[in-house]
Formats: structure tokens, sequence, C-alpha cells
């Protein structure tokens, strides 16, 4: 198979343009899986915030929490991708899920004899597990689907993982307001146990081993497919600074925001439960709406996350601030559906681990430094001029973002 050999090869030609999601379930077993896994992904980063809120920590304490996640996937993802591409993909996930259920229950026994500093080695360690599973989920469903239902497939794993952000956020503030933070943290290792069940079911064949190189060459060979794509740099990079600018920086301020302007943790997971709901009518438009300007259409709507950290930025109402994060979560879902099709189909199998390993490692290497210039940056500018500014990157980046050629129909300009 030569680089340039896209994902449609790897179906069936009589499916490779319809059919029904239905009609295939080792992808729902999949999706199953993904749905439960995308549940604990939002109860733990809520309840640790929480509590580490509660334990008399700050905004500099919140983004070292946050920010040991975004270490453990810059350092691991890159292993995670070149796994991928050489074991069975199955057998990593169930791997990835039960470690990080064990992590979680031995944290939720211990949770009170932890000093806030170990905190962020705990979100580190199951980032870690996150890493290696994100690389061979995303390249095990093309596997599993023909080519013309990846964008309804895509869909619908999005749609699990925004409706699981609705029901997270708010369990995790429930669980922690009303009982304790343990009970979040067992509720979250048992759905990624779950989450490990669903996929035993799903059978794959290991990617194949034909002019296997080291680690270092087959890094090298994803890095070399990319380059060749200057659409797909440009995006990449361009995410980079929206998780950097806007994310880190929202996500910091919320949970104290939350708690100055409107009463406390539950709009905290309110305001995130927003973002999660307000992704799901973008899920569906995604699966069903393909223009041939995605590329285009991703990046002028990416351009209203800039209202994310920017509804923080003066005293309106928890209405006004709902509204912004529902519409930042549109767009986000809007153009992550169209872009992880475009990465499908653009790369072949044999890379398409590696590929998305380093499409996240791009997204995130600058978040953890993000979380962690938040406290500095509203000691200099205060929390206005920081989220400001944070709303002023992720726009601006979004529009210069479309002059790269290829950006407009994610699709290299001869559209092989």
């Amino acid at each position: 198979m030569t680089e340039d050999t896209t994902a449609a090869g790897r179906v069936d030609e009589d499916t490779a343009s319809g059919g029904k999601l239905r009609d295939h379930p080792q992808f729902l077993r999949l999706w199953a899986g993904q749905a439960s896994g995308a549940v604990g992904d939002q109860v733990f980063p809520v309840a640790l915030s929480l509590y580490v809120l509660h334990e008399g920590g700050g905004a500099a304490q919140v983004g070292l929490v946050l920010a040991g996640r975004g270490v453990a996937l810059v350092v691991c993802l890159l292993a995670g991708g070149v796994i991928a591409d050489r074991l069975r993909r199955t057998r990593i996930l169930i791997a990835a899920d039960g470690f990080r259920s064990v992590v979680l229950l031995v944290t939720a026994v211990f949770l009170t004899w932890l000093p806030l500093g170990v905190l962020p080695l705990i979100t580190a360690v199951v980032g870690a597990g996150e890493a290696l599973s994100r690389p061979a989920s995303r390249s095990l469903l093309p596997n599993l689907l023909p080519d013309g239902l990846l964008e309804r497939g895509n869909a619908l794993v999005s749609a699990a993982q925004r409706g699981a952000a609705v029901g997270g956020a708010l369990v995790g503030v429930t669980a922690v307001t009303l009982i304790g933070v343990r009970p979040a943290l067992l509720v979250t290792s048992a759905v990624f146990a779950l989450a490990a069940f669903c996929v035993l079911r799903v059978s794959d064949s290991r990617p194949s081993a034909a002019a296997r190189a080291s680690v270092l060459g087959e890094v090298a060979a994803g890095l070399r497919a990319i380059r060749r794509r200057p659409w797909v740099m440009a995006v990449m990079g361009t995410v980079c600074l929206h998780l950097f600018a806007g994310s880190a920086t929202a996500l910091t301020l919320l949970p104290i925001v939350a708690r100055r302007d409107f009463g406390g943790d539950v709009a905290y997971g309110v305001v995130l439960a927003a973002m999660g709901a307000g992704a799901l009518p973008a899920i569906a438009l995604a699966g069903r709406w393909q223009p041939r300007a995605r590329g285009a259409v991703s990046m002028l709507a990416l351009t209203g996350y800039a209202l994310v950290p920017l509804s923080l930025a003066a005293p309106f109402p928890l209405p006004a601030v709902m509204l912004c994060f529902a519409l930042g979560g549109f767009v986000v879902e809007l153009y992550f559906v169209y872009w992880i099709s475009a990465l499908q189909r653009a790369f072949p199998d044999a890379l398409l681990g590696k590929v998305f390993a380093l499409d996240q490692l791009g997204a995130y290497a600058l978040l953890p430094v993000g979380f962690a210039l938040v406290g500095p940056m509203v000691s200099w500018l205060g929390m206005t001029g920081t989220l400001v500014a944070g709303g002023a990157v992720v726009a601006a980046s979004s529009l210069l973002c479309l002059a790269v050629p290829g950006v407009a129909r994610f699709e290299d300009r001869t559209g092989s």
C-alpha cells in the first residue's frame, strides 16, 4: 500500500457509498465503548477541579491539575500512535480503559490522604491511558465502516461523547456537591470498566507489518506524510493555538467565575453541560450536510469559539454565558466531524494511528503551557485582559488559516 492510498480501499466496493450504521454491529460496539469512556473523561476533571477549590486551592492549582492531562497527552500520544499501527487496536482500547479504571479506583480509596500536589500526577497517569486509546479508536473506525458512512459514523461517536459531556459534567458537580468527590471517582472507574467490556466483542486484524521500521522511523514516516499536505499542518497549528489561548484560559477560570458571579459550583457544571448540549445539533448537521468546502465552513465557524473566553470577560448573566459556551460546542463539533473524516480519507491505514497521534500531539502541545500560564497572566493582565487576549487569538488564527491552499476543502488541491 502506497502512502497516498486512501481509506476508501479498506471496505467492500458494494457498500462504499451507502448503507446504514445499524448494519455494522462491530462499529456499534466500538461506539458503545467510546460513549462509556466519554462519561469518565468528563466526570474526572470536573470532580478533581472542584475538589481542589474545596480544599482551598485557586486558579494556579486548578490549572496545574488540568495541565497534568495535557502533559500526558503530549508525552504519550506518539507512542500511542506507533502502537496503534503495530498491534490490534481493540486490545489497546481494552488495556487503556482497564488501566484507567484501576487508577481511578485506587485514587478514590486513598483520596483524603493525597496532598493537592499529587493530583496533577494522577491526571497525568489517567491522561496517559487516554493518549494510548485515542489513535487506536480513531484509526479503527474506517475499518468498520464504508467510506460513504464516515461522516455519519464520526458524528455518532461525537454525539455520544458530547451527550456524555452534558451528563458527565452534571454528574461530577452533583456528586461533589451532594455526596463528595469519591463517588464521582468511583462512577468514573465503573464507566471505564464498562467501556473495556464493550470493546471485547469488536474484532479487528493487526495492521500490516510490511516494511515496518523502527519507532523513530515510523514517526518520521507520519511526519513526512503530514508535511506533504500543508493544509493538514495549518489546521493542526490553528487548533493548537485555540486550545492554548482559548480553552486553557476559559476552563481554568470558569469555576472561579462561577463561584464569584453565579453563586457556586452548580453553575460550573451547567455551563459545561451547555457546551456539550450545543454540540449535539452540530453533530446532526455534519452527519447529513457535506459541503464541498468543508474546511472553509469549519474554520469560519471556529471564529465563534472566541466567544467562549470572551463570555467570561465581562459580567454577563449566566444564560448569556451558557449560550456562548453552547455556540462554542457547536462550532468545535462541526469542525471536528469534518476534520476527522478528512484525515481518515487522506491517509492510508498503515499511517492512520501515527497521523491521529500527531494531530492530537499538535493540538495539545501548548495546552499544558496554557494552563500553567493562566495564573501568571491573570496576575499581569487581570482576568478580563487574559480572557480577551485568548478570544482574540482564537478568532485571528481561524481566519488566517484559510489562506493556506487546501484548507478550504480539507483536501489536497489535486483531490488526491
